[in-house]
Formats: structure tokens, C-alpha cells, sequence
């Protein structure tokens, strides 16, 4: 990402969201950050959103997403906000602690084991429209 105020602005609020589920603080990690901004230079540059082979990112999860618009930027605490607020779908169910489609992006932001955080953007103009591209990396990974 390359902006420390946002990673850790990311990190901040990741850390707070895991505490209302009783998971451990997650720390920093360089070498995930930069490779989480060049694939999501890698998408931005392709106008995709895709994840990124498992070979590239052993033992890390990864949560994505791209945000459109012409006003700007889509602020890193709006889009950990959107990963948590999975929380809100139907389909994951706290008694079980499992959870079924649509939460994957809420139980890796909350994954205990997860210790590590990575976090990475790069933006691209189409049209006159600023995309830009978030790519969230966690090890070890959660959701398994």
C-alpha cells in the first residue's frame, strides 16, 4: 500500500472488529503489504478482480475488493467495514461457528489463528471513473 497511515489505519480497525470475537491482535507484515500492492497492481492494470494463484501466497488468505467511483478513493475503513459486515448475512451461524456462503471475507477478518496482515491497493482511471483496487492478505490463512 505504501501509505502507513492506511495500512495502519487497516490494521487498527481489523484489530478492533477481532475483539468483539475474543481473537488475538494481528501485527503488520512488510513482505505480505508489498506483495499484496503488486497484485492488486496487477488487477488494476487488468480491470479485474480475481484472486491471486495459491502457489503465490502459501499458508496466506486473501480478501479482495474493488471500489468505483468519481469522487475518489474508497477509504481502507470502508472496505474492512464491508468485509466485517458479512457478519450481518444470513447464512453464518455463531452457535456452529461455521459459516456458508457469503461470510468468507467476515471469518477471515475475524480468523483467530490469522496473526499476520498484509494489506495492499492500487487505483486506475476508466472513463473518468477512479477504480481502486484492495488486496487484504492474512496468515496464517483462516476459513479452514
Amino acid at each position: 500500500m505504501a501509505e502507513p497511515n492506511s495500512e495502519n489505519e487497516a490494521l487498527q480497525l481489523h484489530n478492533n472488529l477481532r475483539a468483539i470475537h475474543g481473537s488475538q491482535p494481528m501485527r503488520l507484515n512488510k513482505e505480505m503489504s508489498d506483495a499484496a500492492t503488486d497484485w492488486a497492481k496487477k488487477m488494476a492494470s487488468q480491470h479485474k478482480l480475481i484472486h491471486s494463484p495459491l502457489q503465490a501466497r502459501l499458508d496466506e488468505g486473501e480478501n479482495l475488493l474493488m471500489a468505483c467511483n468519481r469522487k475518489g478513493e474508497f477509504p481502507v475503513s470502508n472496505v474492512v467495514k464491508s468485509w466485517y459486515d458479512e457478519v450481518c448475512a444470513p447464512g453464518y451461524d455463531f452457535p456452529q461457528g461455521r459459516g456458508q456462503g457469503g461470510t468468507g471475507h467476515f471469518t477471515q477478518v475475524v480468523w483467530n489463528a490469522s496473526v499476520e496482515l498484509g494489506i495492499g491497493k492500487a487505483t486506475t482511471t476508466k472513463n473518468g471513473t477512479s477504480c481502486t483496487f484492495y488486496v487484504a492478505r492474512y496468515k496464517p490463512a483462516g476459513n479452514h
